[in-house]
């Protein structure tokens, strides 16, 4: 009889260990790998790779929503990495997400706190995967998002699974971390695109409206551009409505992305 080996994977994120996007994630992932969850017990977005330096960390037992056992904890997601490695041994690989919305572009991948965990595990020289998912903006910040969520699951862990034993030791120590992105709508023919990431995709401003009292508050918002560069992340995303991966380093990919591609074309079984 053959035995998977089945390696630790720390799974987290930054909506919070009640996300649909979590759960659904630990649901895939736990055929190929051993998950520990690890995840803020509040939304989290926009944290990118901050550290919590300035309070106490609590930490308690928390079940996600389809009762799998996990740790909670009131900080950034960058900290969950640490967390995990204080209750567990230090993961084989991170996965990250699946995020309610998409992290497409250098501007988004440095503000994200989903990417933000997997950054953090890349720079420990931990293999990791940040997921996104594409969503309507009336389902920010929200638990609860649509889509094709468990299919993408599907294909995003068996592309993890692929490139963890694929790629070479000295191919993760280039790499920061693997970043995947859903588009909005699944189809039977979609595509898989081995992509750098744009620069950035939304024009942000401040918004100013009145409370109660009359008083000012600001509130932090930003419009998608209209146009994209038709060979990147973003153009692929919302155009062309293909899964996106881009590998993210400090150093050139390209021998990377070709690897990849090569991988995605001859050995990924969906």
């Amino acid at each position: 009889m053959v035995y998977m080996i089945k390696y630790n994977a720390m799974i987290g994120n930054d909506d919070g260990i009640n996300s649909i996007g979590l759960d659904i994630l630990v649901s895939n992932a736990e055929k190929y790998f051993k998950p520990n969850i690890v995840a803020p017990i509040h939304q989290n977005t926009g944290k990118g790779k901050s550290m919590t330096f300035n309070k106490p960390i609590r930490i308690l037992d928390h079940k996600t929503r389809s009762n799998y056992s996990g740790k909670a904890y009131d900080g950034s997601p960058a900290d969950g990495l640490f967390v995990h490695n204080f209750f567990y041994d230090k993961p084989d690989l991170v996965l990250s997400g699946i995020n309610s919305g998409e992290n497409t572009s250098i501007h988004s991948i440095l503000t994200s706190g989903t990417v933000g965990l997997a950054l953090e595990a890349g720079l420990q020289n931990i293999p990791s995967f940040a997921f996104s998912m594409d969503v309507p903006e009336i389902y920010f910040f929200k638990d609860d998002f649509p889509g094709e969520l468990n299919k993408f699951a599907e294909i995003g862990v068996k592309i993890a699974k692929l490139l963890y034993d694929e790629l070479s030791k000295a191919s993760w120590e280039r790499l920061l971390l693997v970043n995947i992105n859903f588009p909005d709508t699944f189809s039977k023919n979609i595509k898989i695109e081995v992509v750098k990431p744009d620069n950035y995709k939304y024009v942000n401003y401040l918004r100013e409206n009145k409370d109660p009292s009359g008083d000012p508050y600001y509130w932090l918002w930003g419009d998608k551009k209209e146009t994209f560069d038709t060979q990147k992340d973003s153009y692929k995303i919302y155009n062309d409505k293909s899964i996106t991966i881009s590998p993210i380093s400090f150093s050139d990919t390209s021998d990377i992305e070709s690897k990849i591609k090569d991988l995605i074309n001859t050995k990924l079984m969906l």
